[in-house]
């Protein structure tokens, strides 16, 4: 069904999981949130896949190699994307 979506849709604006790494396999624009994971090992694999990643110095906090906890409780990774940033992102796509 998820694949059925990405056929009448023009954009996918999602967190860095599966249905990103799909849509990476279709023709739709792909706007991918990275947090407190890196797109250094995780970005899907395609060229309409646009990141938001804020990259700060305590990225990745979450990762396989510290099994998957965090002290972090403040999430400023996601904060620091603002929705102007994602809406002149998704718009300029859009309009191409």
């Amino acid at each position: 069904e998820l694949i059925d979506l990405y056929n009448i849709a023009d954009v996918l604006v999602t967190n860095d999981s599966g249905p990103a790494h799909f849509a990476s396999l279709t023709p739709i624009k792909n706007f991918v949130f990275f947090g407190p994971e890196t797109p250094k090992l995780y970005a899907p694999l395609g060229k309409n896949t646009h990141i938001f990643y804020s990259d700060f110095p305590c990225s990745p906090c979450l990762s396989a190699f510290n099994h998957r906890h965090t002290s972090c409780k403040d999430n400023k990774c996601l904060l620091v994307i603002s929705v102007e940033e994602v809406y002149q992102a998704v718009t300029k796509e859009l309009a191409e």
